[in-house]
């Protein structure tokens, strides 16, 4: 067994004596060695954090990969089985409605994308001759299409211009 008085009359010796050369240096001597513990203190701290913070992380990755492996393997065998059912007894495979629902959903967002083009059209001066996105000059067929119709989109970079168009009678 310990002799634990021992070992408690060892520790207050070298206490006391810690005590006594600390109280024989100068103040200055004394500031430093309580910020310089403070500091060590603080520093070990910090560290501790930082390393159960990363055994932490390691840790829930390491589980979350498992995981997703397990899903992984777990869901390829059971579409093999599932593939394999279908393949043995003869009976056609079923369709799923998710298919039939992202194809309807796909052809409800295109008006919607031809909605957000309008509002990209920019205002311009029918006079106009460079695109102000790519500052390439507007072809001759542009030009006519932007007096024909008061719309038009740069051949470039596609950026849409409208113009008021101005009718003007001759007297």
């Amino acid at each position: 067994m310990a002799d634990w008085n021992g070992i408690a009359d060892q520790a207050l010796l070298y206490w006391q004596e810690f005590v006594a050369w600390f109280l024989n240096i100068p103040i200055y001597g004394q500031m430093l060695v309580i910020f310089g513990a403070v500091a060590i203190l603080v520093l070990t701290g910090v560290l501790v954090y930082y390393i159960l913070k990363g055994v932490a992380y390691l840790v829930y990755y390491i589980l979350k990969g498992v995981y997703l492996l397990l899903k992984g393997i777990l869901l390829g065998i059971y579409k093999l089985f599932e593939e394999l059912y279908y393949g043995i007894s003869g009976k056609p495979k079923p369709i799923k409605q998710q298919k039939k629902v992202e194809v309807s959903n796909e052809s409800i967002e295109e008006p919607q994308k031809e909605r957000s083009i309008e509002p990209e059209l920019l205002m311009i001066n029918p006079n106009a001759s460079y695109c102000s996105e790519c500052g390439n000059q507007f072809t001759e067929k542009m030009l006519q299409q932007l007096s024909e119709n008061g719309v038009v989109f740069c051949v470039n970079c596609g950026k849409g211009y409208k113009t008021n168009l101005i009718v003007v009678e001759n007297y």
